[in-house]
């Protein structure tokens, strides 16, 4: 195991995404698709809008949207199923263009067929969809194997005794479980023997993942990795370590989406989080946008664009996101360049 934090180190407080003075600048690098016809109006449905990665998102949507001169529209359904296909509804009645992240695995089909009566385009992102044209996503096993794999090759304990870890998931929605379970399988391809002693349900929600953790590793002990599908999931969990009474020298926390500032300069502070899996909200948000000017104008898509994921270190961070302005801000020519994979191996 390895940490260098002290015994009163806490995990960060949920963020509010702040936009860095430079994200203009990083979204206008990127040239505009060329198109012969653009739509006036994207229509969100998105599942969290609470959240860090979606709050970047929605705010590069917004931006990216205004340099082809169109307006974005933002629905959250707060992860109601129900709340989605209603707003889908409302909401194609006003859009040229529809972008979804499901608010569940399943269900959301009928989503697509509202968009298809109205002669409205559907982009999908994150959680695929049956039917859909497209999907901006990564490929959520793989990423996670390979988070895994620095893992099983970089925690080990000096005894030799197997590593012991916490997933700490929400494994309802069909992406976060394909993280969890890559990330097990990457980490035992290095090491066989570790152990994950818990996989609970963090819910998405710091609180309720600091709670659950507390509870639960009162009951099975010390871990060596907490490994969270998400970065706000990652920090409850955290804190729900401490609050049981155990170190933080001990443990090293595996995070997932390096989303917002707080979890970048945690990872900075080479304390409990040694690494994350970035998922570059930014480039994602940007993705969608082209995504959609392309489905209006007729141009082809392919029906999975894949984003490039990265196993994020302290060491690695400021390729991809320099500081400019003192803010760490995204190089989203360089995370372009990132190779993605053709195929994912689970979806």
């Amino acid at each position: 195991m390895s940490t260098s934090a002290t015994h009163d180190e806490e995990a960060p407080h949920v963020a509010v995404y702040d936009p860095p003075p430079g994200l203009d600048d990083a979204i206008r690098d990127v040239p505009l698709i060329a198109v012969s016809k653009k739509p006036r109006r994207i229509g969100y449905l998105t599942n969290y809008s609470f959240h860090i990665w979606y709050q970047i998102v929605i705010e590069v949507m917004k931006r990216r949207a205004a340099l082809y001169g169109i307006e974005v529209e933002i629905a959250d359904a707060n992860l109601s199923v129900d709340n989605q296909i209603s707003q889908a509804a409302d909401l194609v009645k006003r859009s040229d263009v529809l972008v979804l992240t499901p608010a569940a695995t399943s269900g959301l089909e009928s989503v697509l067929s509202i968009g298809k009566d109205a002669g409205v385009p559907v982009v999908v992102e994150a959680n695929p969809v049956d039917g859909m044209s497209t999907l901006i996503a990564i490929c959520d096993y793989d990423a996670g194997y390979d988070l895994g794999t620095w893992v099983g090759s970089n925690v080990k304990n000096a005894d030799g005794a197997s590593i012991r870890i916490l997933d700490v998931g929400l494994p309802w929605l069909r992406p976060c479980l394909l993280r969890s379970l890559g990330f097990a399988d990457g980490v035992k391809s290095i090491q066989p023997d570790a152990i994950v002693v818990a996989s609970i349900n963090g819910e998405a929600t710091p609180s309720i993942a600091r709670k659950i953790a507390h509870d639960t590793l009162k009951k099975k002990g010390d871990v060596d990795v907490i490994f969270a599908m998400d970065d706000e999931t990652a920090q409850g969990a955290y804190r729900g370590y401490l609050d049981a009474g155990f170190s933080p020298d001990t443990v090293t926390v595996a995070g997932f989406g390096l989303s917002g500032e707080p979890e970048k300069e945690w990872l900075m502070s080479r304390e409990a989080l040694k690494v994350s899996q970035a998922m570059f909200p930014e480039y994602v948000g940007l993705k969608c946008v082209d995504a959609a000017v392309r489905l209006f104008d007729g141009q082809s898509v392919s029906t999975r664009d894949v984003i490039p994921t990265v196993s994020m270190t302290p060491e690695l961070l400021e390729k991809y996101y320099p500081r400019i302005q003192g803010v760490w801000t995204p190089d989203l020519n360089v995370i372009a360049a990132i190779p993605a994979k053709g195929d994912c191996t689970k979806v």
